[in-house]
C-alpha cells in the first residue's frame, strides 16, 4: 500500500499503547490514517503517541482514556469520541487481558468478561453512527481481536461470569468466543450497510500478558516464549483486515480469521448463541449506554 493509502481515514484502536495495538496503529499512521488511540494508562498512552509521531511523521494522532473494567467509564470516553471524530472509518477493538484469580468489578461483573467483551460491545455499539457515516463508496470496518483459545469452552448463559469453575484460560477462551459471536452477529445486522465485521487469531504473541494471567498461563507464556509470534506477525491479520481493499472478508458470517484466510472456529461457535449473547449483552450495558 502506498504511503498514504489510508490518507483523510479515521481510525480507533483500543489497546493501543503496547503490542499488536500499538504495532498496528503505528502502520496506520504511517499509512496516512488519523489514529485515535484508545488505552487505559495516560502515561503510556501520551508515551505511545510520541513514538508514533516520532516514527511515522503522521501528528494527527489523538488520545483517549478508558478503563475497559469500568462501563461507565467506557461510555464516557465513546461521548467524547463521537464529539470529537463524527465519522469513523475502521473500529479495531483490541483492548483485553487476562487475570490470574476471579475478580468482580464495582459495577457487579467479572472483570475478564466486562474487560474483554461487554466494554468492547458497548463502545461498538454507541460507535456504530460514526461508523455507519464512514460507510460510504468505501467499506467501513469493525475487527475484534479473537482467539484460538476460543475452543477452550462454550459458553454458559447461566454463568457468564464463571461464578463456578473459574480458570484464567477459562474466563480469556470464553471471552475471546464472546468476541467473535459478537463479530458474527453484528455482521448478519449490518448486511447492506457497507461495513464489514471481522474477527481474528492473531497467533500466539510476544506480548505482556502471558505475565498477567494465573501461574498456568504463566508457565506457559514461560515455556512457548522462545516459539512465539513476534508483535509484527501478530498485527498483520489486523492490519489487512482494517486497511485492506480486499474484500475477502465481506459476508453474511461475520468471518473469523487466522493468517490472512478465514479459519475455523469452534462447533459450539452457532449463530443461536451469537444472537443469545448479543441480546444478553444489550440487557447489562443498558444502564450505560
Amino acid at each position: 500500500m502506498s504511503q498514504a493509502a489510508l490518507s483523510g481515514k479515521n481510525y480507533v484502536v483500543t489497546g493501543a499503547n503496547s503490542g499488536i495495538g500499538l504495532f498496528s496503529a503505528r502502520r496506520f499512521a504511517q499509512l496516512g490514517a488519523n489514529v485515535a488511540l484508545v488505552c487505559r494508562n495516560e502515561q503510556r498512552g501520551r508515551e505511545a503517541v510520541a513514538q508514533i509521531i516520532a516514527t511515522t511523521g503522521n501528528e494527527n494522532i489523538s488520545l483517549y482514556l478508558a478503563d475497559f473494567s469500568s462501563l461507565a467509564s467506557v461510555s464516557l470516553m465513546a461521548d467524547n469520541l463521537l464529539r470529537d471524530i463524527p465519522k469513523i472509518d475502521v473500529l479495531c477493538n483490541n483492548a483485553g487481558g487476562a487475570n490470574g484469580s476471579r475478580m468482580v468489578t464495582k459495577e457487579g461483573f467479572e472483570t475478564t468478561f466486562v474487560s474483554n467483551h461487554l466494554s468492547s460491545f458497548l463502545l461498538t455499539k454507541k460507535l456504530l453512527p460514526a461508523i455507519l457515516n464512514g460507510a460510504g463508496e468505501d467499506l467501513a470496518r469493525i475487527v475484534f481481536t479473537s482467539s484460538y483459545g476460543h475452543f477452550n469452552s462454550a459458553l454458559d448463559f447461566d454463568d457468564l461470569g464463571l461464578k463456578e469453575g473459574y480458570s484464567t484460560l477459562k474466563a480469556y477462551g470464553r471471552s475471546k468466543l464472546m468476541n467473535l459471536l459478537t463479530a458474527r452477529e453484528l455482521q448478519l445486522r449490518l448486511v447492506g450497510d457497507n461495513v464489514v465485521a471481522s474477527s481474528f487469531h492473531p497467533g500466539a504473541v510476544r506480548t505482556p500478558i502471558w505475565k498477567k494471567g494465573g501461574a498456568l498461563a504463566r508457565l506457559l507464556g514461560l515455556i512457548l516464549y522462545p516459539f512465539m509470534k513476534s508483535v509484527v506477525e501478530g498485527s498483520s491479520t489486523l492490519i489487512w483486515l482494517a486497511s485492506s481493499e480486499d474484500r475477502a472478508s465481506k459476508g453474511p458470517e461475520g468471518h473469523y480469521f487466522y493468517e490472512g484466510k478465514r479459519a475455523e472456529t469452534a462447533k459450539f461457535a452457532t449463530d443461536a448463541d451469537a444472537k443469545r449473547l448479543w441480546q444478553i449483552s444489550e440487557e447489562l450495558i443498558a444502564p450505560y449506554y
